[in-house]
């Protein structure tokens, strides 16, 4: 995965994330996606409260999800979110191991925009904000 800046982040499979076929159900798996994207934006300094001091919530505005193989209970996943777009939007490219295998078992990316709070507009350019998070990593 080429990105700006990639994120690991680790779970095991729990009993309530299975359907009743005893595989993860296909939605779960954005779960594990955000566990990693919490990660990535951690390791920016930028976390969830960071965000919302900063006056803008970052809305999920596309999901995408590539079931490779199935994800099975107790499986260790080593989840990584890669930055791959940033200037108008934040594209964050996903990947599921198996952590004992290695085996990639799932990708996928999510798209969110910049929303200003107190007028609840769309920003068209990330803001300043994010954009100097980011600086050391663009060197």
């Amino acid at each position: 995965m080429r990105a700006i800046l990639t994120a690991h982040a680790e779970t095991q499979v729990q009993f309530h994330h299975l359907d009743p076929m005893n595989i993860v159900w296909h939605g779960n798996h954005a779960d594990f996606f955000e566990i990693a994207r919490v990660a990535l934006m951690e390791k920016l300094d930028y976390s969830y409260p960071q965000m919302e001091a900063s006056g803008y919530a970052w809305p999920v505005i596309e999901l995408k999800v590539r079931y490779a193989h199935p994800i099975l209970f107790r499986m260790k996943l080593d989840i990584v979110a890669g930055l791959v777009e940033w200037e108008n939007r934040l594209k964050v490219k996903f990947e599921i191991f198996d952590k004992e295998t290695e085996q990639r078992l799932c990708t996928g990316h999510t798209v969110q925009v910049a929303v200003d709070k107190s007028s609840l507009e769309m920003l068209w350019e990330t803001p300043e904000v994010f954009r100097k998070k980011l600086e050391p990593y663009l060197r």
